[in-house]
């Protein structure tokens, strides 16, 4: 089931450890006809039960970290199943996104029924502020690299049909375009001003060399462990722990991480240009 794992330059570690197991289920699912908009909305719905059980308390916390690591295999599969069975949509692909989002934001409302009193609610809403960037981040990254690199060859996946009704589609693209789009075109903005700042030329004229030694795979790779599925896997061990607030702080840790990944690829990128070509 080779064409279902999704190429990347790398992968999350939680990913690869899964991926014996999600290749497997992949193949299942995919040969008794599963919907892969079915997957999403599953998940979804054990992501929004997690949250439940971090609301209910101590009782419930173990059981929401489980709940969180089925809701990471169950991610992993709707795309697989997409794409091994030559389903992938447009509308899958917005609705995953957006419901991804929504779980998140859920969770973190109940992290800050956990946290110090008015202070946990701005806390919870400051990092979940933090992890929506980092995962764009990490999007745009990866796309970027790949993009200069032209690494995976073109397929019907890259122009998918709608898989709904135009009306419904466009709905959710407009969530999308509203909610997500724009921290995207921000990011992408930002990064081309600091290349520029630092190359002192626009991307769009600097050579092909000079363009691949700032998007390159330290860009993406220092990210990629990043992803929602490790944070999924954070979230539970703090929840395990009886410390479920704590996992505010560990995002609000890995925006400080990002940031100063972010300088040390400067200073890489200033020093690859300061060597003579």
């Amino acid at each position: 089931m080779g064409a279902a794992a999704k190429p990347r330059p790398r992968s999350e570690v939680v990913v690869r450890l899964l991926r014996p197991l999600t290749d497997v289920l992949v193949g299942v699912l995919g040969r008794i006809g599963v919907d892969p908009q079915a997957i999403v909305l599953s998940h979804t719905a054990v992501g929004v039960a997690a949250a439940a059980l971090v609301v209910l308390g101590p009782q419930g916390w173990p059981w929401a970290a489980v709940l969180l690591q089925l809701k990471t295999l169950l991610d992993g599969l709707d795309g697989g199943v997409a794409r091994a069975t030559g389903r992938v949509t447009q509308l899958g692909r917005y609705l995953d996104s957006i419901l991804d989002f929504v779980v998140n934001m859920i969770l973190f409302a109940a992290l800050a029924l956990h946290g110090p009193g008015a202070w946990g609610w701005l806390l919870a809403a400051l990092a979940a502020l933090v992890l929506t960037l980092i995962l764009s981040l990490d999007f745009n990254m990866e796309r970027r690299y790949v993009a200069l690199r032209n690494s995976y060859p073109p397929t019907l996946a890259d122009a998918p049909p709608s898989g709904g009704p135009a009306r419904v589609v466009a709905l959710f693209k407009g969530v999308y375009d509203a909610v997500l789009a724009p921290q995207d075109r921000w990011l992408s903005r930002l990064d081309d001003a600091l290349f520029s700042r630092l190359a002192g030329v626009a991307p769009q004229r600097a050579t092909l060399d000079v363009r691949l030694a700032w998007s390159d795979l330290f860009s993406t790779a220092t990210l990629v462990n990043l992803g929602l599925s490790s944070q999924y896997v954070a979230l539970g061990v703090c929840l395990v722990l009886g410390v479920p607030f704590a996992y505010v702080w560990f995002v609000l840790a890995c925006g400080v991480y990002v940031l100063a990944v972010q300088a040390i690829r400067a200073v890489r990128f200033a020093r690859y240009l300061a060597v003579p070509s």
